[in-house]
């Protein structure tokens, strides 16, 4: 059986390429968004095979985990995780549990070691985020969309829709001592409960330096946070030169590891240096495929000098 390059289908959430943001758009969550384009009215993708990808770029001795993450945003790693319950309480998770008890020092080691070998960091693990039948979290972000915004003020006013003023100050304070240089959240993500391989609603990424900063368009989400106040996204203007990936048939001993963020201090303008990421069917998936089952787990990473 060939294992073809790509697949092609349409995302969900993209504005068109004629459509001009003036300033971030308010929306509601399940609301329709003027100016986004309709599911049969968005532009076929090619969505390629980033194992392929990674394969290829692995083959030359340069180009290791660590160089495939930094170039492209992504990289899937083999890690098989001792976790066998993959349930914790998001709001208090019990110390002793199996995610923090094993899966936090697990990821830990996968940062030092394989992601950011050789560099400082100073790392927060925040609880997971299930998704799947039966979960809090039924849906699947079948959106494209980026989580944080470009800079550090938009993370920032993420933080304090989320948390408190105090707990994004503090942040704040962290990020402008001088022995940080930058800031970075990287999204683990894996099925769990399966051995996989995945063929239900796989997770598609656009690598960061396909994107201009002028097709992202800033979002005001309201009806998405605890403390009612709107949380930074933001949306995608379609661009042909956008390019995207997905890796598929993943199994339970694998673990995608994408950048949901990043800021450095020397930045003076805004960069696009996260993934963009969507949900999607995948063609030819059949009627009766088990429901995906999935984690990530979002941590944030001070990068630090020398």
């Amino acid at each position: 059986m060939t294992n073809p390059a790509f697949v092609e289908t349409r995302l969900l959430g993209l504005f068109g390429p004629e459509f001009a943001a003036r300033g971030p758009i308010q929306a509601t969550i399940g609301d329709h968004v003027p100016g986004m384009l309709a599911p049969d009215a968005a532009p076929a993708l090619r969505i390629h095979d980033a194992r392929q990808l990674q394969s290829r770029e692995q083959a030359r001795s340069t180009h290791s985990e660590a160089r495939f993450f930094e170039d492209h945003g992504f990289v899937l790693l083999p890690h098989e995780s001792a976790v066998q319950d993959w349930e914790s309480d998001p709001a208090a998770p019990n110390p002793d549990c199996d995610v923090v008890r094993l899966y936090f020092p697990e990821i830990e080691a996968v940062i030092r070691s394989r992601l950011l070998p050789g560099r400082g960091v100073e790392i927060f693990q925040a609880p997971l985020l299930r998704r799947g039948p039966g979960t809090a979290n039924a849906f699947y972000g079948a959106g494209v969309h980026q989580d944080y915004g470009l800079t550090p003020e938009d993370y920032q006013e993420g933080i304090e829709a989320f948390t408190t003023p105090e707990i994004a100050q503090g942040w704040r304070d962290r990020y402008e001592q001088d022995d940080v240089e930058g800031f970075m959240v990287i999204n683990f993500w894996r099925t769990v409960y399966s051995p996989g391989p995945l063929r239900h609603m796989p997770l598609g990424l656009c690598v960061p330096h396909s994107v201009e900063v002028s097709d992202c368009i800033p979002m005001s989400l309201l009806g998405f946070t605890p403390t009612g106040k709107p949380t930074n996204q933001m949306a995608l203007r379609f661009n042909p030169e956008q390019a995207w990936y997905y890796y598929p048939g993943m199994t339970g001993d694998e673990l995608l590891a994408f950048r949901n963020f990043q800021c450095f201090k020397k930045d003076t303008e805004p960069r696009v240096v996260s993934c963009f990421h969507a949900a999607f069917e995948e063609p030819g998936t059949p009627i009766d495929v088990e429901e995906r089952q999935s984690c990530e787990h979002r941590v944030s990473v001070f990068l630090l000098k020398g």
